[in-house]
This record gives C-alpha cells, structure tokens and sequence, in this order.
C-alpha cells in the first residue's frame, strides 16, 4: 500500500483534559455523598495523585510512517531520540483513535481528534479504515 505524506504532528490534547477533570468532577461529587470528610478527602488526594503519575506517561509529538508497517515514533520526554514500531491494528473511535503495537512492551497510544489538523485528523481516519 503506498502512502504518501504520513507525517503526523501532535499538539496537546485540551479536549482530553477537560474530559478527565469533568470525570473527576463526577467522581469527587459521588464520593462526597458516599464517604465521610476524612475519607472523601484522602480519595480526593488519592486521585490527584494518580492523575499526576499517569501524566507522566509518555506521549507522542510526531510519527511518521516508513515502510509496511513500520513506523517512527518521536516523544515528547526524549525530542532527540527516535523509536521504530511496528503497528499491528489501528482502530477509530469518532472523537479518537486508538494504535496498537506488536511489541506488548509499548502501550496502546490514544490520539485525540484535536491532537491534529483537520487535514491530518482526516488522514489518520482514512488509514485506520485501511489498516
């Protein structure tokens, strides 16, 4: 399959952090009327706590395809290094899209929809119907 211009350039997503504050919103507010102060606030620390661990994920800034399924991957935490992965299924949810790898070391990658350009959204669309 040839494809041409698969550059991808990602931007911060700010749809997927109002998403996570307005589920811990939701989750704050139902605790509330479940637990105790002490309690509710030990949860509410609890969470905020694990919302900043998996912050420090590593996230995409480019990726770019080069031959079959091979493709590299450029982070945000190492600019300067440069990853090979092979992608195994890439699948479309509307609003994002979820890429999976061949290697189970490497964690699924979300994209969100305003991570990219219209022009490129789109592409990624049409390659996950492809892939």
């Amino acid at each position: 399959m040839y494809m041409a211009n698969r550059v991808f350039e990602l931007q911060y997503s700010r749809f997927a952090i109002v998403l996570q504050l307005f589920i811990f919103i939701i989750i704050i507010c139902l605790l509330y009327r479940l637990l105790s102060i002490p309690l509710w606030l030990l949860s509410i620390v609890i969470m905020a706590v694990a919302w900043f661990v998996f912050q420090k994920k590593p996230q995409i800034q480019r990726f770019e395809y080069l031959d079959g399924q091979e493709w590299s991957f450029c982070f945000r935490h190492l600019p300067h290094s440069i990853q090979h992965r092979k992608i195994r299924q890439i699948i479309d949810h509307q609003c994002y899209i979820v890429i999976y790898f061949y290697d189970p070391l490497h964690p699924p990658c979300i994209i969100w929809w305003d991570q990219l350009s219209v022009s490129q959204w789109k592409n990624l669309k049409i390659l996950a119907k492809l892939a």
